[in-house]
């Protein structure tokens, strides 16, 4: 399982769960909005995780263990992950400066603080 998205999903969970919430496909869902977006998908996650017997008294850490080791959880981020990939195709930007003089030479997006 990628560990990114494990890890993701457990402080997700470990979050949830500090506040004293439920973990349900409503949470996940606008928690993880902008990787998860069918509620089919996000109520199924919540049922597996429910079974991963995950509580308020485990670590962040004991999360993540936990979330590894579900091969039915795997299974399921795997076929997120590729619906996410097919979705969000990436883009390729070429960008042709000209620089003269003293200052920045900025292609897109400049923060300053």
């Amino acid at each position: 399982m990628d560990f990114i998205t494990t890890g993701v999903i457990a402080s997700t969970i470990y979050d949830v769960l500090k506040r004293g919430a439920q973990l349900s496909g409503d949470i996940l869902k606008s928690r993880l909005g902008s990787w998860i977006k069918d509620e089919v998908v996000a109520d199924a996650l919540a049922t597996e995780l429910a079974k991963l017997n995950i509580n308020d008294e485990l670590s962040e850490l004991a999360i993540n263990r936990r979330l590894e080791n579900s091969s039915q959880l795997l299974t399921l981020l795997q076929e997120i992950n590729a619906k996410a990939a097919i979705a969000t195709p990436s883009t390729i930007n070429t960008v042709t400066q000209t620089h003269n003089g003293s200052g920045d030479n900025v292609a897109g997006n400049k923060i300053t603080q």
